[in-house]
């Protein structure tokens, strides 16, 4: 969730029950002060009713709003006792809420009951004039509070979220960008931090880069005058079977360590980003001159080879890395594969597919694009052409998958 949706629900959390209870309190102070108001305009009545009442000497009196009736010796308090009731109005032509007012009255020596009755209704309908307006301001006010503070708050996080899209953006090959300038001390600062970082980052890949390329040449240099003095060894005249063996694998051993250096200094290249030359390769025809280069050893394993290319695929990738993808997949095609065995390649509009039989079994198929991931009986690989695959079809949104049925292994590219 977004920090600006949630500091409004927060807003909301807390807006909420307290307009709620404002509500509630505003109501009640509204609605006590006019019942005041009205017990008073009750008790002044109550007043006028006496002194008018003092000049009579009825047995009973009535008015429109009030009721004098003897009560003989019948006790009742001298003290005003106030009530709400329900009364059919006449004038209204319903029931409507009436505020009551009950008291004791002395006439000469006589007592009476004094009723005195005033309508609601108007307090009614004042209060309601009062509070749904009030309410109807709270909410605008509240929604209005929400919607100026979002406002406000993403212009504010606007910076910010500059700094996260060019981060987001940001390749280490390239020269460091400066970040968005603003007036907010925070954001000001963060970008001042990131500057650095990214500055000293590209600093170190830049070490990194020449640590790699440099090491990856120093170490071809004495590999080639080793593999070199190994050759004119072998030719010499006085050595024997089992120092013939010994030298064989030290040959051996060399050739595999020069390979290994040269694929992990490309696996570093790929990482870095330094293949940056794209153009609209067919695949179809590399994969053709792939399968002429290589007649040699698949003529020896014996291996059948059924092509569909019918569909031309077609991808803009750097030709390099091209050749390297189809390259690394035909030959574990071949090197894995059985003596007599058989090599199926297929193109569809969008995807290559390349399969091969093998006696290997993969039992975990997360590892098989792992570095330095490979099976015992394939003691002469350095591990790492699928690697190096999984890494450019990762750097061109290739997608690769693998699949095994009936010991026919399969490895596709969906494009």
């Amino acid at each position: 969730m977004k920090l600006l949706n949630k500091t409004s629900i927060y807003y909301l959390l807390f807006a909420v029950p307290v307009f709620a209870i404002c509500s509630f309190v505003l109501y009640n102070l509204v609605s006590s002060e006019i019942q005041d108001n009205l017990d008073e305009s009750l008790w002044k009545e109550k007043i006028r009713i006496e002194k008018k009442a003092q000049t009579k000497q009825l047995i009973t009196w009535e008015e429109e709003n009030a009721i004098v009736i003897p009560i003989g010796k019948k006790q009742i308090s001298d003290i005003p006792q106030f009530s709400d009731t329900l009364l059919y109005d006449s004038i209204e032509g319903e029931i409507i809420p009436f505020r009551i007012m009950t008291s004791s009255l002395k006439i000469g020596g006589d007592k009476f009951l004094m009723v005195i009755q005033k309508s609601a209704m108007e307090s009614e309908d004042l209060i309601e004039s009062i509070i749904y307006p009030i309410i109807l301001l709270f909410i605008v006010l509240l929604f209005g509070f929400l919607l100026i503070n979002w406002y406000i708050s993403k212009k504010l996080w606007t910076p910010f979220y500059k700094t996260l899209e060019q981060l987001s953006n940001l390749k280490i090959t390239d020269p460091s960008e400066k970040y968005a300038s603003t007036d907010i001390q925070e954001f000001s600062e963060l970008n001042k931090v990131l500057t650095t970082m990214t500055g000293k980052m590209q600093n170190d890949f830049i070490s990194q880069k020449q640590f790699i390329e440099n090491a990856s040449h120093e170490i071809q240099t004495p590999l080639a005058v080793i593999k070199t003095k190994i050759e004119l060894l072998i030719q010499s005249a006085n050595l024997n079977e089992k120092d013939m063996q010994l030298i064989q694998s030290v040959y051996n051993a060399s050739n595999k360590l020069s390979s290994l250096n040269k694929a992990l200094l490309l696996l570093s290249k790929i990482e870095n980003n330094q293949f940056k030359d794209s153009e609209t390769i067919e695949l179809n025809f590399l994969i053709e001159k792939t399968l002429l280069h290589l007649e040699d050893l698949i003529a020896i394993k014996n291996i059948r080879i059924s092509k569909e290319l019918d569909a031309v695929v077609s991808k803009k990738i750097n030709p390099i890395l091209a050749d390297i993808l189809i390259s690394n997949l035909v030959q574990n095609a071949i090197r894995h594969n059985i003596d007599g065995g058989q090599i199926g390649i297929l193109s569809t509009q969008n995807s290559i597919s390349i399969s091969n039989t093998s006696d290997i079994s993969v039992n975990n198929t997360e590892e098989l694009f792992l570095r330095f991931r490979k099976n015992e009986a394939s003691a002469e690989s350095i591990g790492l052409g699928l690697a190096i695959v999984k890494e450019i079809c990762d750097n061109y949104a290739i997608k690769i998958n693998y699949s095994c049925v009936n010991k026919m292994h399969t490895i596709e590219l969906n494009f």
